[in-house]
């Protein structure tokens, strides 16, 4: 990263020098010159700061480092700056900022750079995981520069000599086989770059899904405030997940439509602007792509492009004899974290030697999360076709949750289940499943339940590879001044 100084004029360097007494504006500027300012990937003002052998990055006009100008002032001066001097530093030090326009982008807890791996362990020293094909080692220096945020705590460190399979001790996971599925997405977890699935726990009361989340949490990405109810609003929404690697929402019901789009943009990569002040035209674009973990008694979602980017795990309810004051179940499982933390970082550094020669016949929606699963499957001594199994079975239990869940999608399953093909126009379907719908006394209230022809056409676009999977395919044609739809049932 190339350095940027802040100097002051010659003026005031002069003036300093001679031991007279400076503004405490010019004095503020000058102690800033050690910082190198710059541009994160969306044009916001940063500052990092060499700090034993590492670099503190500071958002500027950010707290932290208008907490680092007070101190470094009072430490020389024996007396705070005043406020306005605090004020007219960072608005210069912004515009340098943007004036030199060096442009480096900042990453949350993990990122990768020609090859190797790096994860922020997030303590006071700056220390990280680097991650290579020889394996891992803890170093502070690297190539990249990591945000944290208040809400970003320290990662414990990591042991050898420890196994995945621990992790299973600590949770109620119904089946071996999303049991496996769940270990290598944890893994995956730890894979910069890539889309990863929203983890969905369901369960009923009592199945410890809230501490299940919590842990993964810690394991992945350690926060203080580790869990979250779902924000109010799309923008507070997009705000939590641009400040955090993994964002863990609880106690879920149900999600809004616009909910859904905007968990799905979270799980491939996506952005949204707002503006930083309603006095201003200036814009802040909030930029998300990490982990996610929903947690509800049922599913919470219900829209079959959210659920495709999504794993469900089933969690058991503990039986009363087995339970275990919440001190005890947290002091176990913080002594094993260690040891499962070096278990992930030895596999990932195995995976990446035989994820080069994984190449597979058919990838599914998440294709990169497939992929790498299969490659941490394999460097864990298990059958990477194994790995295949568990997630096309849990995608198969995903198709009956959509299809139970959608209205529309249960209705056309009635509607074919004494015939293979059915034609008409789409306004003489609405009508036929609507009389479905009161007979099977199926949800028509639901937001999901078209009202109009034309919505019709667009919710069963929606489920079309959901319908595909269940042996139903159909066509819409205009014929004239209507649209006709073929549905065709054809046999497995």
């Amino acid at each position: 990263m190339q350095d940027i100084h802040i100097q002051p004029d010659d003026k005031s360097t002069q003036v300093s020098q001679e031991g007279a007494k400076e503004n405490p504006t010019d004095a503020l500027i000058r102690m800033a010159s050690v910082a190198n300012l710059f541009l994160d990937q969306h044009h916001e003002p940063y500052a990092s700061i060499e700090s034993t052998g590492s670099k503190v990055v500071h958002k500027v006009g950010g707290k932290s480092f208008k907490q680092w100008l007070f101190v470094r002032y009072f430490e020389e001066k024996g007396t705070p700056p005043s406020a306005e001097a605090i004020r007219q530093t960072l608005q210069l030090l912004e515009a340098q900022a943007h004036m030199r326009n060096q442009v480096h982008p900042l990453f949350f807890r993990v990122a990768e750079a020609e090859g190797v791996i790096y994860y922020d362990l997030a303590d006071s020293q700056w220390q990280h995981v680097q991650i290579t094909q020889q394996g891992y080692q803890i170093t502070r220096e690297h190539p990249l520069l990591f945000q944290r945020t208040a809400l970003t705590k320290t990662q414990v460190m990591p042991q050898n000599g420890g196994k995945l399979s621990n992790i299973l001790n600590h949770l109620r996971i119904k089946n071996d086989l999303d049991g496996l599925l769940f270990m290598i997405y944890l893994v995956t977890c730890f894979i910069p770059n890539i889309s990863h699935p929203a983890l969905i726990l369901s369960g009923e009361k009592g199945a410890a899904k809230t501490t299940t989340a919590r842990m993964i949490r810690s394991i992945v990405d350690p926060s203080h405030q580790d869990i979250a109810f779902m924000p109010k609003g799309t923008t507070n929404l997009a705000l939590s997940l641009s400040r955090q690697f993994m964002l863990s929402l609880d106690n879920m019901d149900t999600l809004r439509p616009e909910t859904s789009d905007l968990l799905c943009m979270a799980v491939t990569g996506g952005s949204i602007s707002k503006r930083k002040l309603f006095t201003d035209d200036d814009e802040t674009v909030l930029s998300f792509k990490g982990c996610l973990t929903l947690n509800g008694i049922g599913v919470v979602a219900n829209r079959s492009d959210f659920l495709d980017r999504a794993i469900l795990l089933e969690l058991e309810r503990i039986d009363e004899h087995d339970r275990m004051e919440e001190a005890e179940i947290w002091r176990v499982f913080e002594a094993d974290k260690p040891l499962i933390l070096g278990a992930i970082f030895e596999l990932i550094s195995k995976a990446m030697v035989t994820y080069p020669e994984v190449h597979l016949s058919a990838l599914s929606r998440m294709a990169d999360f497939t992929r790498w699963g299969y490659a941490i499957a394999q460097a864990a001594n298990v059958d990477g076709d194994l790995f295949l199994q568990a997630y096309e079975k849990n995608r198969s239990r995903i198709n009956e949750e959509v299809m139970s869940s959608n209205p529309v999608a249960t209705a056309i399953c009635f509607l074919m289940e004494e015939q293979f093909i059915w034609e008409g126009s789409v306004s003489k379907l609405l009508g036929v499943l609507e009389q479905i719908a009161l007979s099977k006394k199926i949800n028509t209230r639901s937001r999901l339940w078209p009202r109009a022809a034309h919505v019709l056409s667009i919710r069963l676009q929606q489920i079309r590879s959901n319908l595909e999977e269940y042996g139903i395919y159909y066509d819409i044609r205009n014929k004239g001044f209507a649209k006709v739809i073929e549905i065709e049932k054809r046999e497995s």
